[in-house]
């Protein structure tokens, strides 16, 4: 399923997707993917912005304006921020972007079985990403991924639950 398209790419792990309006919204946290040629992107929704295009206010009546500005599918806008994690290429995993994806790619859901093998680092799991993008990303994406992860590794709970409970306390 696709969830959108990159509409612009601000840095490395940074990128901007916008929403089509009948698609069903993922939540904050969520774990995605941008295909590329020869490598998945894996990245994370880190937030999600709806905004009304101001631009077109004055050219509603003045009388509509509060009926239509602010709820009309029309002028509403919405877009997810994703933040890169890293790339799995041929069966490799690698917690950096060399390469960020071009405006258009498509932004997809990660597959349960690429969520494992994303946390799978030679041969074992493995989230060393986390420490590196704790600071950018906010508790609620951190307790989002670590629920994804629990679900495919159920024999790392004891350690994951001591993940939860740190970021909890306040990373």
């Amino acid at each position: 399923m696709v969830l959108g398209d990159v509409i612009r790419v601000e840095d490395a792990s940074t990128y901007v997707v916008k929403i089509p309006p009948d698609t069903q919204k993922e939540c904050v946290g969520r774990l995605v993917k941008i295909k590329k040629d020869d490598r998945i992107i894996v990245g994370v929704i880190k937030n999600i912005k709806h905004t009304v295009r101001e631009e077109l206010i004055p050219y509603i009546e003045p009388q509509m304006q509060p009926k239509y500005a602010p709820f009309n599918e029309d002028f509403k806008n919405s877009y997810y921020t994703i933040h890169g994690l890293g790339t799995i290429s041929n069966g490799n995993v690698k917690y950096s972007i060399d390469s960020p994806p071009d405006i258009g790619d498509e932004l997809l859901l990660l597959a349960q079985d690429e969520v494992r093998d994303f946390h799978t680092l030679n041969g074992k799991p493995s989230i060393a990403y986390f420490q590196a993008n704790r600071d950018a990303l906010g508790r609620s994406v951190l307790l989002g991924i670590v629920e994804q992860v629990e679900k495919n590794y159920p024999e790392c709970c004891a350690m994951l639950k001591l993940i939860r409970k740190y970021i909890e306390r306040g990373t």
